[in-house]
């Protein structure tokens, strides 16, 4: 188990408790990505629409935002290993 970013030089996590918060992430991460893109969508709107960013800005970022949203609907999605939110 190698040192994990959250660790500040503390006394590593016990094995059982990284084993119970991180075990399936990836698959769990997997699971909740349509949802966490459609926060995004909302997100950004409010974003605009409370100008911090720009009408074009906006548009680019929902344009690649739906298109993830895609590839997630059609099971090409991937979250490549040691990705972390």
């Amino acid at each position: 188990m190698g040192s994990k970013l959250w660790q500040k030089g503390e006394q590593a996590t016990l094995k059982i408790i990284e084993e119970f918060t991180v075990g399936d992430d990836a698959a769990l991460d997997l699971l909740l990505a349509p949802y966490d893109v459609q926060g995004s969508m909302a997100h950004t709107r409010m974003l605009e629409s409370i100008n911090l960013l720009e009408k074009d800005e906006l548009d680019q970022i929902q344009a690649e935002l739906r298109n993830i949203y895609s590839e997630i609907e059609a099971g090409t999605f991937v979250i490549e290993d040691g990705v972390e939110d």
